[in-house]
This record gives structure tokens, C-alpha cells and sequence, in this order.
């Protein structure tokens, strides 16, 4: 990745709001054949109002596939808001099961597998299936994460910030979840590889 994501031209796909903090994911296609960025932000508001940029995780180049599934989903409504707290709890419980290395049928309280496989070939643009997911972001040698730095829920979204080592480099990481009926149903995410000094571990005593 060069450089920095432009200040300008973007396009806001997702935006959560859950008490202090505010979760944004946005796409830049610029024009004249130059790379597209995906930026993932969390944005926090002091008790006097001021907000500030907590983490941003910023992806170029984005292949076409993940600007189509950004896109598409954005006419997904966010869905109730008392739907809030198990979206959180769902998606804690996911990512604790996956990163302590849990098989499918462990973690069949947390997803639809069925339509998690199906919708990541779905209008959204295509993405990895379940299995592969669980294999890229599960336990193996080499990799050492730091748990969730923070989470930010709304109705039946959720996204997570984490970091990772992999094979000695650091990386910091969002998730962003949808979940139907209180089950994971799609999933998104961004990674970026940091200088070891970026990296915070807010779960880490």
C-alpha cells in the first residue's frame, strides 16, 4: 500500500452508532484509473463533544469485487435498534471462537451457515465462504492475536477492531458483521499491516 487515503470522494457505506462511538466504512473510486481505497473508522466523542479519529484501517488497492460488495450492501437498512446488544454478544462470541480455534459446529449458536456460504455470492459481490474464513483468521502457527480493541454495534451490525501478528508483522484488522435473526449472516473486512509501535493491544494487562 502507498501512500495516504485521500481526504476527498468518498463514498459513506456504512455508518453505526452505539453511545460514544461511531463506526464508518467508506469507498474512494477515484477517477483516471488510479487505486481505489476502503477506509474503516471509529470515531469517538468526548464528553464535550469533541470527536476524534480512535483507529482507521485503510485498504488500497481494492480489488472491484469488494467495491461491488461494499456498494451493494449499503441499501441494507442497519435494523432495529433493540436488536443492539445480541448483534454485540453474537459477534463477541464469534470472533472469541474463532480466534481460540473452533470448528463449525462450534460455532453454530453464533452463525447461519447456510446463509452465511450463500449470500457471499450473493447481490453483495463475492467473498470467501465460512471454512475459509475460519482458516484465514483462526489459530496456526506464526500468529499471535490481541483480542477485540473495540466493538461498535447497531441494530444487526456489529464491526470489530483487532490486531494480529502474523510470521512477525503486526496487523490491525476491522470486521464488519450482518446478522438476521439474531445469526450471522455476512461479513466484511479490512486488514493492514502496521509498524509494530501503531499497534495497540487494549485487551493485554
Amino acid at each position: 500500500m502507498s501512500g495516504r487515503p485521500p481526504n476527498f470522494g468518498f463514498s459513506v457505506t456504512r455508518v453505526l452508532q452505539d453511545g460514544p462511538d461511531t463506526f464508518v466504512k467508506a469507498v474512494h473510486e477515484p477517477e483516471g484509473g488510479a487505486e481505489a481505497w476502503l477506509t474503516m473508522s471509529l470515531i469517538r466523542t468526548d464528553d464535550s463533544g469533541l470527536m476524534s479519529v480512535r483507529r482507521q484501517i485503510s485498504v488500497s488497492p481494492v480489488c472491484e469485487e469488494r467495491i461491488v460488495s461494499s456498494m451493494a450492501a449499503y441499501a441494507i437498512p442497519n435494523g432495529p435498534q433493540e436488536n443492539t446488544d445480541t448483534s454485540r454478544a453474537q459477534v463477541r462470541g464469534f470472533i472469541d471462537a474463532v480466534m481460540a480455534g473452533a470448528d463449525r459446529a462450534t460455532l453454530e449458536p453464533f452463525i447461519d451457515h447456510v446463509a452465511f456460504d450463500l449470500l457471499r455470492a450473493g447481490p453483495s459481490g463475492q467473498r470467501e465462504r465460512l471454512d475459509q474464513l475460519i482458516a484465514r483468521r483462526g489459530p496456526r502457527d506464526g500468529v499471535r492475536y490481541h483480542g477485540i480493541d473495540d466493538l461498535v454495534a447497531e441494530g444487526d451490525f456489529a464491526a470489530v477492531f483487532s490486531c494480529f501478528d502474523d510470521a512477525g508483522q503486526n496487523f490491525r484488522a476491522c470486521d464488519l458483521f450482518r446478522l438476521a435473526d439474531g445469526m450471522i449472516v455476512e461479513h466484511w473486512d479490512a486488514i493492514q499491516p502496521v509498524a509494530p509501535h501503531t499497534v495497540a493491544h487494549n485487551d493485554e494487562s
